[in-house]
C-alpha cells in the first residue's frame, strides 16, 4: 500500500512539473526592441495576465521596484477623474467636499489626499495600429503622435513608450523622455498585416505597470486604431481587465470613417474599452487629422483630479470593486468604473 501511494505521488509530481514548464511563447527579437507574438493557447485573461510577466521581462530592462499604488497591507485607492459641464468644458476648481464616492456602495473610511493632477507624472504608451485597414491614415497618425509627445511630455517627470501592432505587438521604444528617440521609432514603424488590438492593450498595460514608481503616477494608453480586431488571442473583456488591474486608462483615437454595421460594432467596443478604464473615445475627423484628437487628450490629461482614499471594507482577494463618483449638480464626473482589490 505504501509503495502504491509513493508511486502515485511521484506520478502527480511529474505531471505538475510538466504543466509548469508550459510557459508563454518565446519572444522573437528583431531590430526593434521586442515582439510579442500571439499565443493561441492563452484563452483566459488570467493566463495571459500572469504568463506575460516572463515574456515582458525578456524585452524590458529591470528597474527599481517600489510599492504599487494599491497596497496589500492597507488598501488605498488612487482615483483619477475629470469634471465637465454641460458644454464639455473642464471644471478644475472643485474641493474634496464637492464629491461623493461610493466603493461597492459604501462611502470611504477616509480621504487621504486630494489635488489637481496637472503636475502629476505621466507614464504613457503610444500604441499605433499598423495593419492594412488603417493604411490611409498611417502617415498622419505617425506625424501627429510625434508632435503630441513633444508637446505633452515634461522631460523631468514624464516617460513614454512606443508600440506598433498588426497581428503581432511590437515594442519599438522603451520608456524614455527623449523626443528624438520617439520620432525615430515612430518613423520606422512598418505597415501591413491583420489587427490584434486587445493583445496590444494587454501588453501595453503590463509594460507600463512593470515600471514601478516611488511616487504616484498616472498610466495612460493612447490607442490609435480603426477598432476592428481580427487577430487577438484574448477578448475585449479580458483586455479591459488587464488594463484595470494595472490601473491604465485607455484613450482611443478612432480612425474609423465608415458607418456600416460592422464598423459601428467596432466603435462600440472601443467606446466600452475607454469608458470602463477611465479614458476617452475620440474620432479622428478626416478634415482635422489626428492633431485635434491628440490636443483633446492633452487637455484632458492636464485637467484631471487625483483623490486617494481608504475603503470602508476591503480585503486583498482580487474581487472587483465598483466605483461611483458624483459631484455638484449639472456637472459630469468621468472616472474608471472600478478596481480589483489586491
Amino acid at each position: 500500500m505504501g509503495k502504491t501511494i509513493l508511486t502515485l505521488l511521484v506520478l502527480i509530481s511529474a505531471g505538475l512539473a510538466q504543466t509548469s514548464s508550459d510557459g508563454p511563447p518565446s519572444v522573437h527579437h528583431s531590430e526593434e526592441v521586442g515582439t510579442f507574438p500571439g499565443a493561441a493557447q492563452l484563452g483566459e485573461a488570467e493566463s495571459f495576465y500572469s504568463g506575460s510577466a516572463a515574456l515582458i521581462s525578456s524585452v524590458v530592462p529591470s528597474v527599481p521596484v517600489s510599492l504599487p499604488s494599491i497596497r496589500t497591507e492597507v488598501q488605498e485607492v488612487n482615483l483619477t477623474f475629470t469634471v465637465t459641464d454641460r458644454h464639455g468644458h473642464f471644471v478644475r476648481d472643485l474641493a474634496p467636499s464637492d464629491f461623493t464616492i461610493h466603493d461597492n456602495g459604501e462611502p470611504p473610511e477616509k480621504i487621504t489626499y486630494f489635488e489637481s493632477q496637472s503636475k502629476l507624472p505621466l507614464r504613457l504608451a503610444i500604441v499605433i495600429d499598423t495593419s492594412d485597414s488603417v493604411g490611409f491614415a498611417f502617415d498622419d497618425e505617425k506625424r501627429s503622435a510625434a508632435v503630441f509627445l513633444e508637446r505633452i511630455l515634461r522631460p523631468t517627470s514624464d516617460l513614454a513608450l512606443i508600440m506598433g501592432f498588426n497581428q503581432e505587438v511590437r515594442l519599438v521604444q522603451e520608456l524614455a523622455s527623449d523626443n528624438r528617440l520617439f520620432s525615430q521609432a515612430i518613423r520606422k514603424l512598418p505597415s501591413g498585416g491583420y489587427t490584434a488590438i486587445y493583445d496590444a492593450v494587454s501588453a501595453a498595460s503590463q509594460l507600463l505597470a512593470k515600471f514601478k514608481d516611488t511616487q504616484t503616477v498616472r498610466r495612460a494608453i493612447i490607442l490609435i486604431t480603426d477598432g476592428e480586431d481580427n487577430s487577438s488571442h484574448i477578448k475585449l473583456e479580458q483586455a479591459e481587465e488587464v488594463a484595470q488591474r494595472n490601473e491604465c486608462a485607455v484613450y482611443v483615437m478612432s480612425v474609423n470613417l465608415e458607418t456600416d454595421r460592422e464598423q459601428k460594432q467596432s466603435d462600440r467596443a472601443m467606446k466600452e474599452l475607454s469608458e470602463v478604464t477611465g479614458g476617452t473615445f475620440l474620432r479622428v475627423r478626416a478634415e482635422e487629422g489626428a492633431t485635434t484628437a491628440f490636443s483633446k487628450i492633452d487637455k484632458e490629461l492636464r485637467s484631471q483630479y487625483l483623490m486617494g482614499y481608504k475603503p470602508a471594507s476591503v480585503s486583498p482577494d482580487g474581487s472587483f470593486h465598483r466605483l461611483v463618483v458624483s459631484g455638484p449638480k449639472k456637472l459630469w464626473v468621468h472616472h474608471r468604473d472600478g478596481y480589483f482589490a489586491r
